[in-house]
C-alpha cells in the first residue's frame, strides 16, 4: 500500500480548510474534467460519524470555494461520508481511523484490530494485548471493520 497525501493538491488546499471548520477530515478528494463539467468527489470523516444534513452544510460550504478556483466553470459536487466497511485506498487514511477497528491483509492472512498509531511509514494495530506495527509496504489490503 502506497503513502500519498494531499499536501501538494491545490483543491485540497482550498476545501480542507472549510471541512475542518465543520470539524471533518477529507478522506479522499477525487477530481476530473469531463466534458466542460469538473466533477469533484469529497468523502469525509468525523468522529462519532458524519450524517447526511452535515454533509449537505458543507456542500454548500465548500461549493462557492470551488467555483471560484474553477474560474467559473460548472461544477458537480458529491459530498458522502467514508462508508461502513470502507477500503482504505491510500496508507494516508490511516492516521484518520485512529481508534476504528480494522482488517488487514498481510501475506495470505486476514489481521484484525484497532488502531492506535499511524505515520508516514507504518500503522500499529491493537488485537487482544498484542500491539504489532506493520510497514505500508506489507499491507496488501486495509478495511474499516
Amino acid at each position: 500500500m502506497k503513502y500519498n497525501d494531499y499536501a501538494e493538491n491545490e483543491l485540497f488546499s482550498v476545501i480542507e480548510p472549510v471541512c475542518r471548520g465543520f470539524n471533518t477530515e477529507v478522506v479522499q478528494l477525487n477530481s476530473a474534467v469531463i466534458k466542460t463539467a469538473l466533477q469533484v468527489r469529497l468523502v469525509l470523516h468525523k468522529k462519532g460519524g458524519i450524517d447526511i444534513d452535515s454533509c449537505t452544510q458543507i456542500s454548500r460550504a465548500v461549493m462557492p470555494r470551488i467555483e471560484v478556483w474553477a474560474d467559473n466553470r460548472d461544477v458537480n459536487l458529491e459530498v458522502s461520508s467514508p462508508g461502513v466497511g470502507r477500503t482504505l485506498k491510500d496508507a494516508w487514511e490511516f492516521h484518520l481511523f485512529i481508534g476504528e477497528r480494522i482488517k488487514l491483509l498481510i501475506g495470505n492472512d486476514w489481521l484484525e484490530g484497532t488502531i492506535t498509531s499511524a505515520d508516514d511509514k507504518s500503522v500499529t494495530i491493537q488485537s487482544g494485548d498484542n500491539i504489532t506495527g506493520y510497514s505500508y509496504d506489507q499491507i496488501l489490503k486495509a478495511k474499516l471493520d
